[in-house]
């Protein structure tokens, strides 16, 4: 497992995951499986798409950008 951040990916539209200053997932696609870190505990989840934009199913956030991640590789 790899624990990043969520981020913007700019050139795609899509959400990508942040390792380090230099090091992303590679912009996320429906369907992909990760845990969120929410209120002390890892929380399993995959991020959909709907007309409202991205989204975790089963999670509510204000935003995802910047929210702890960890997917498995």
């Amino acid at each position: 497992m790899r624990e990043g951040i969520l981020i913007p990916d700019m050139q795609t539209g899509r959400v990508d995951i942040r390792f380090n200053s230099d090091n992303c997932y590679g912009s996320l696609h429906c369907g992909i499986t990760m845990d969120i870190w929410l209120n002390e505990q890892w929380v399993p989840t995959h991020i959909e798409i709907n007309s409202s934009g991205w989204y975790l199913v089963g999670v509510q956030v204000e935003t995802l950008r910047g929210q702890r991640v960890r997917i498995r590789l």
